[in-house]
């Protein structure tokens, strides 16, 4: 199942709270996941920096996958 930021913000916020907190867990799922990301592009952005010249794509994809482990 694929959701949207908005959607799964919802969902967690909706089931860690109902009332006043509500707001206070969307915003904060969703700046935690604008965190993830921007950690995400650092971590593709050092191994493209240290790539070995002369590699392909899957190369750079599995490796870039290794460093999410």
């Amino acid at each position: 199942m694929k959701q949207t930021l908005e959607e799964a913000a919802h969902s967690f916020a909706e089931s860690r709270s109902s009332g006043s907190a509500f707001p206070a867990y969307y915003v904060g799922f969703i700046a935690g996941a604008e965190w993830q990301k921007e950690r995400v592009i650092e971590a593709l952005s050092s191994i493209l920096d240290n790539w070995v010249h002369g590699g392909d794509a899957d190369c750079i994809i599995a490796e870039f996958e290794e460093k999410l482990k």
